[in-house]
This record gives C-alpha cells, structure tokens and sequence, in this order.
C-alpha cells in the first residue's frame, strides 16, 4: 500500500550557485561524505548534486517529516539502483527514482506501508 508520495524538481544551476556562495559549508550541511564522495567523481558534480537534493525535498514531501535534516538522508546507489538511508540505515519501506539532465533534477519518492 502506498502512503506518501513525493516529487521535486531542481534546477541544477542553484545548487551550483549554492555551491560557490556557501562552499563547503553548505555541501556538508545537506549531503553525506558518500554522497559528495560519489557527486564529485564526475566530471560534473551539480547534476548529480541537485539530483540527491531533490529526492531529500520528496522524501520530506512523502513522509511529511520535516524535521528531518538533509544530512541526515542519503541517497546511495546498489548495483546502478538508488536507494534512502536515514542515520546510515536503508530504508526498505522508500522507493526513489532520480533523473537528471544538465540543467534539471527530478526525483520521485514513494513510501510503502501497511495495508489495512
């Protein structure tokens, strides 16, 4: 059964914007060492960047939690498929789907419960 479904899309160009006016404070802020780990072993990080962003933004949409904090999420890939942990722990109950262009990101959040 589907409870929460969550969609965002983000253009590239602010979280490149983002990028040079904050630096590292705002890349450590919101991603995991992971997710910065893999976003910068491209040639260009921002698509892969804003990609992660904008499922964090679904996955506040679909859960209705925001109180959780970015760093908190992240967005990993397992054999070419993404999947969320939160607090370094997957989450088996959120399917995300990421899609980027250089210009824009569009992720797709959708959490499974219970049946009733």
């Amino acid at each position: 059964m589907i409870t929460g479904l969550g969609i965002d899309l983000v253009e590239v160009k602010r979280i490149r914007e983002l990028t040079e006016k904050f630096g590292e404070r705002f890349l450590k802020r919101v991603f995991s060492e992971s997710e910065l780990s893999y976003c910068f072993s491209h040639k260009d990080p921002f698509p892969h960047l804003a990609v992660r962003f904008a499922a964090k933004e679904a996955l506040v949409k679909a859960t209705g939690s925001p109180e959780l904090a970015f760093r908190e999420i992240s967005v990993e890939s397992e054999g070419g498929v993404p999947l969320i942990k939160i607090q370094g722990e997957r989450r088996e109950d959120l399917l995300v789907s990421l899609s980027h262009t250089r210009d824009h990101a569009v992720a797709v959040v959708l959490k499974k419960g219970e049946g009733k």
